[in-house]
């Protein structure tokens, strides 16, 4: 197999842009991150170059990445993802496994697929519209494939004093009727909060501003 055409782009972001074309008519577009170290030098896949099936294998892994990468762009640019969110979707889009995970990570070094950030801007977003605890907010970012590390994080980031206690109240508002006693507060009610996972110190101002 022989190198027929290389045609290389250089892009604003830096990446090395390839589109090689084979002796036996196949044509792949690639970012060089992708090949292995050895062959990402711009002049390595030059024009009548005899390539190895081990470079072959590189390339067409290289194609294949880039496609994925591509598409991971277009959801993207569409809404805010995760890294276990946007592989997902890959992996439905008939992507394999192997070149989506490279692509992800690759967006994920350049922070365009970013967990915190999308984590943070999710509390914000629930802040407005609902009336979650912290505890149900950590959960729902888990099941959407956030680590626990990086929820937790990202709820103790934007629930400051003044948003945790603002939260609280709309929490005990809507969870618990005005009815509820003294008694049965302090029985109840405060652990119950506790384990919803708001702080001593938002459970501290409620209760003596009560």
């Amino acid at each position: 197999m022989v190198v027929a055409s290389v045609k290389t782009t250089e892009t604003k972001a830096g990446p090395v842009i390839l589109r090689i074309g084979l002796s036996d008519g196949s044509l792949f577009s690639l970012n060089s991150v992708y090949l292995p170290h050895p062959f990402q030098g711009e002049d390595y896949f030059c024009p009548n170059k005899e390539i190895t099936p081990e470079e072959e294998t590189a390339l067409r892994f290289a194609a294949d990445c880039f496609r994925a990468e591509r598409a991971a762009l277009q959801l993207v640019a569409r809404a805010e993802q995760t890294r276990a969110g946007i592989t997902r979707k890959l992996e439905q889009r008939g992507h394999a496994l192997s070149p989506v995970r490279a692509a992800v990570s690759y967006l994920t070094d350049l922070e365009i697929v970013d967990d915190r950030r999308f984590a943070e801007r999710w509390i914000q977003s629930r802040l407005y519209r609902g009336t979650d605890s912290p505890f149900r907010l950590i959960t729902a970012l888990c099941q959407k494939g956030i680590s626990q590390t990086i929820a937790k994080s990202a709820c103790k980031t934007i629930l400051d004093f003044e948003k945790e206690t603002a939260l609280l109240q709309k929490y005990i508002a809507k969870k618990y009727p005005p009815s509820v006693n003294s008694v049965r507060q302090d029985r109840f009610l405060k652990p119950q909060l506790k384990r919803e996972g708001f702080s001593p110190q938002a459970l501290d101002w409620y209760w003596e501003t009560q």
